[in-house]
């Protein structure tokens, strides 16, 4: 039933499909947005090939050097990093060659102001060669990237060009959380590998969560025990390999930043001990694991240590925190605390993580105001939890810090990756969390950074034909192009999403859907209160745990909506589409469960295609199971494939030749659900 690999680029092959145009009633225009692109999109449009983050200044020029079959010979001031840079480039993209082109390396001072010194680069590519000029070798680093790309995307042919590169936000980062769910030291450092190739600089490493303290302890080798343990049982880091991950990913111009959650999240702890992480004895102990992580990781590979701090009330808060960054102060390190309205206060020289849930997911970092003191931003939504393309949208038109670029207290973004709950098979992480495309948009707008506000445009598309939606449209060409060069053994569950065309009817109570349907089914719609909308992926309304984002924030459950769109086929015959209505949380799990026998979700969802009502072809082993209307916390029952449909097998269609309608009717029954259409044609 299921076939994960489908997931994996080039194997989702689909025939041609144009979009036809939106149907009368919708024809209006959406309001023209006030977002724009950082950078001018007729520089990209012009791109022969596909850069992921695109880079601050380039200008295209005439001719190209023909490197067909050869790969780089770095010369000059080569290190380590460069070493690691080429090495990955072997394993992940280029293929085997038997002669090279020369790439001359140089560290130079001077050559970029000084606030774009520390990661920017020069790369020129003219007749005469190919040279990278920095002023540190993690600039080096980034211009030999954005070679790779090209090397990747241009068909064997480097395009003329000069660059003058370098990153908006000091911290572009992304986080595992291996303490809940264990990952092999091997599968980090090839996911390291691939981040690195979107010039991403920060790992946060979350090792410690309620089943475990997945650290090797010397000093209380009890916090090891099996016994004490609920998930992953036998499975810990030693501080060798620890110091191994650090090092893999020093020469990629990665940071680690491990976090050691306390005094919350530790259930593990009080099993171990007896007694509470923030009780006298406790804070004696967890200044003893503190002094031994510190003197077995030097501060040279980490230093900052992330010690939680969140989702926890203790009487002793400021007590505990002052004795916890004091302690890490001591052994030369920063502290870092996460920063939301549930977690203990923030220490005085602590970097915070903004965070949130419901509410204040948006509200709590994106005015830059409210950044006081050293901050990084993951308000964004994590991506355990919304679903993909809302992900990907909210992380390239969102800022980091609210704000244009980064300063001494803006740092950055880090993307959260959190399957609380159980996963037997760790492969199919990132493509339950969207790792790869969440990272990708998170990469692009952490390096380009911009001026414009863009928070309101992830919850409902712009037309395609404003600069949001032309630029969004190219991001998504140089995503999948990518995706498909580069990424191409990883799970990536976003498709080309642009191009859709949608007339949605307004919400009717669904006591009153009746007369609504057969007006719909009987092309009606002039009839109807209507609007336009874009893109594959249509939300409406999501969860309250991420904000009621999408078109109808204010409709409460117990109405129903219409999507109309029309799609061309070139020829006849049967198309592949990813289709999807609801998807849980992969944290909490609140969702509307697995689709009973022939049905589109347990919503009352239906489609029609040509005025056919169609049934759901696939057969699920967990039929109308899996329904968690309320909150399910640290699960232990196994997230299992059938509860994704973005990991699943596409669907087929059959269409006609010419043009083909969808409708698609969507109730919403309760605020448990992720309340939206997605039909993706796949190609």
């Amino acid at each position: 039933m299921f076939k994960h690999i489908l997931l994996t680029a080039g194997a989702l092959l689909g025939a041609a499909l144009t979009i036809a145009p939106l149907p009368a009633a919708a024809q209006q225009a959406n309001s023209p947005a006030a977002w724009y692109s950082p950078h001018d999109l007729s520089m990209e449009q012009q791109a022969p090939v596909s850069l992921i983050p695109f880079p601050q200044k380039v200008e295209w020029l005439t001719g190209e050097l023909n490197v067909e079959g050869k790969a780089p010979n770095l010369q000059g001031d080569t290190n380590e990093m460069l070493a690691a840079a080429l090495e990955d480039s072997r394993k992940i993209y280029l293929k085997k060659a038997d002669s090279f082109f020369t790439v001359n390396c140089k560290l130079q001072s001077g050559l970029l102001p000084a606030e774009h010194a520390a990661e920017g680069y020069l790369l020129n590519i003219e007749s005469e060669g190919i040279s990278i000029k920095a002023e540190t070798k993690a600039g080096l680093f980034n211009g030999f990237q954005t070679l790779a790309q090209m090397l990747a995307t241009g068909k064997g042919k480097l395009p003329y060009c000069k660059i003058e590169d370098w990153p908006a936000f000091r911290y572009r980062g992304y986080m595992q959380d291996c303490g809940r769910n264990f990952r092999s030291v091997e599968r980090l450092k090839a996911e390291l590998s691939l981040a690195a190739l979107l010039k991403v600089n920060v790992f946060h490493w979350h090792l410690t969560d309620y089943p475990a303290w997945h650290i090797q302890c010397k000093s209380h080798p009890r916090l090891n025990a099996p016994q004490h343990r609920t998930r992953d049982k036998n499975d810990t880091y030693s501080y060798e390999q620890i110091r191994e991950v650090c090092a893999y990913a020093a020469a990629r111009n990665i940071t680690v930043i491990p976090e050691l959650d306390m005094p919350g999240h530790s259930a593990y702890f009080d099993r171990a001990f007896g007694f509470k992480m923030h009780s006298p004895q406790g804070m004696k102990i967890v200044g003893e694991l503190l002094d031994e992580f510190c003197k077995e990781i030097p501060a040279e590979m980490c230093p900052i240590i992330h010690f939680g701090a969140d989702e926890v009330r203790i009487p002793n808060a400021a007590q505990f925190v002052d004795f916890v960054t004091k302690k890490l102060q001591g052994h030369g390190r920063s502290p870092m605390q996460w920063a939301s309205t549930r977690d203990l206060p923030v220490g005085e020289h602590s970097i915070e993580q903004r965070w949130g849930e419901g509410s204040d997911m948006v509200a709590k970092s994106i005015i830059p105001e409210r950044i006081t003191r050293r901050a990084i931003d993951s308000t964004m939504g994590y991506a355990n939890l919304l679903d993909p393309a809302l992900l990907v949208r909210r992380y390239f038109f969102m800022r980091p810090c609210g704000s244009a670029a980064g300063d001494e207290k803006k740092l950055g973004t880090i993307i959260c990756i959190w399957p609380d709950g159980k996963v037997d098979n760790k492969e199919l992480i990132p493509g339950m969390c969207t790792m790869w495309p969440g990272m990708m948009a998170m990469a692009e707008r952490a390096w380009k950074g911009g001026a414009a506000n863009g928070d309101h445009l992830p919850l409902e598309m712009a037309n395609p034909d404003t600069e949001s939606g032309r630029a969004y449209a190219l991001f998504e060409k140089r995503m999948q192009k990518l995706r498909k060069k580069m990424f191409a053994k990883e799970s990536f569950p976003v498709w080309k999403e642009s191009g859709i065309n949608w007339t949605v009817v307004e919400p009717v109570a669904t006591n009153k859907a009746d007369q609504v349907r057969n007006q719909v089914l009987n092309g009606e719609l002039n009839k109807l209160k209507t609007r336009p909308a874009y893109c594959a992926n249509l939300y409406f309304r999501t969860r309250p745990d991420t904000g009621y984002l999408g078109m109808f924030t204010n409709v409460r459950p117990g109405h129903t909506v219409w999507a109309v769109t029309t799609i061309k086929a070139n020829k006849a015959g049967k198309k592949k589409f990813m289709v999807g209505f609801d998807a849980p949380a992969r944290s909490n799990r609140r969702w509307t469960g697995v689709p009973d026998k022939g049905e589109w979700s347990q919503c009352g969802t239906r489609i029609w295609l040509n005025g056919k009502e169609l049934k759901n072809p696939r057969s699920y082993r967990l039929a109308g199971k899996k329904k968690h209307p309320g909150n399910a916390w640290n699960f232990e029952d196994p997230l299992d494939p059938e509860e994704i449909w973005w990991i699943q097998n596409p669907i087929e269609f059959e269409l006609k030749e010419g043009n083909n309608t969808f409708i698609i009717e969507q109730p919403y029954i309760g605020e448990h659900q992720s309340w939206g259409i997605s039909l993706i044609p796949v190609n």
